[in-house]
């Protein structure tokens, strides 16, 4: 059966557009942010009040454009540029603005929300952070020897105690749940692992070799690597292992009884699987690769577009 198609609007209306068709849906109280937003890059994130903040381009990319920290406040009309910074992995705790910032070897920084009382904390360079109560989570890009650490650490919010190690695997996908977190263990062939934050409970999932997973709830939704990147679903204990569609899967996202994703067996659209019915919705197609799905509400950030599907 062919999907249904939700939008229809050309790359360049949608590019046109992009500011007017932010929907107010996201603006709605409380904001929704899904655990696997991590995964994929953190690229947008909303403080309880509905302000948006976002990674988003300044200027032609083909003049030399940088991609800056943005803020939109519920019924302003137009953004403004808090840092000049290029950060992923944005995320909230307090009165800060906590992100990766890649104009510093992806140092861990902090701000508040005008911008001011920016902060480097702790000295790793990280990818995939997010805050768990007072703790920040990561997995640290440093080299050993050449080669590539990717280890997962955890580090107080004030930077002022050292940085403590999870477990000694090289991680992807780094997604928290609850008491857990999710990753990908590349060093026992991308199989999905889970670890408790205090860096004890530590075990494998499935022996599938994954390619990217999100979680959400007590599932994990991921694309198989062990089946031609087929979208699979298992319980975060192992169980009910099961296909969800023949389409290969490259970024993945979960929220509001939808699984995101970009179809790599239909040019990398958008797509998105109804989970009490399965019907498969197609999005929209760019024309682009796979980028990664910022979920926000009922709201997609999607290739530095906000749309409601």
């Amino acid at each position: 059966m062919a999907p249904t198609t939700l939008c229809k609007q050309t790359v360049t209306t949608l590019l046109a557009l992009w500011l007017v068709i932010i929907p107010a849906s996201i603006f709605a109280v409380p904001v929704t942010i899904p655990p696997a937003n991590t995964a994929n890059n953190g690229l947008a994130v909303a403080d309880s009040d509905g302000t948006l903040y976002y990674l988003d381009l300044t200027g032609d990319s083909y003049a030399g454009g940088q991609e800056n920290i943005y803020r939109l406040r519920p019924g302003e009309a137009r953004p403004v540029i808090i840092s000049a910074d290029e950060a992923w992995s944005l995320t909230i705790s307090g009165k800060y603005l906590y992100y990766s910032n890649w104009s510093d070897q992806h140092h861990i920084y902090r701000m508040q929300f005008d911008g001011t009382e920016k902060t480097k904390i702790g000295n790793q360079p990280a990818s995939q952070l997010t805050v768990v109560g007072n703790w920040l989570v990561y997995i640290n890009w440093s080299n050993d020897n050449s080669t590539p650490s990717n280890t997962i650490y955890k580090l107080a919010l004030d930077g002022q105690s050292e940085p403590q190690k999870l477990c000694d695997d090289q991680a992807e996908n780094l997604t928290i749940a609850g008491n857990w977190v999710y990753y990908l263990n590349a060093s026992d062939g991308y199989k999905l692992y889970k670890i408790k934050l205090d860096g004890t409970s530590r075990s494998k999932i499935a022996d599938d070799q994954v390619l990217f997973m999100a979680v959400a709830d007590d599932t994990i939704y991921y694309s198989n690597y062990s089946d031609n990147q087929k979208l699979y679903t298992i319980s975060t204990n192992g169980q009910g292992r099961t296909k969800l569609t023949d389409d290969q899967a490259g970024f993945i996202n979960v929220a509001n009884g939808f699984v995101y994703f970009t179809n790599t067996s239909a040019n990398h659209a958008l797509y998105r699987i109804n989970l009490n019915n399965h019907n498969q919705q197609l999005i929209c197609d760019l024309g682009i690769g796979p980028q990664p799905i910022i979920l926000i509400g009922n709201s997609v950030y999607y290739n530095r577009l906000f749309f409601t599907p």
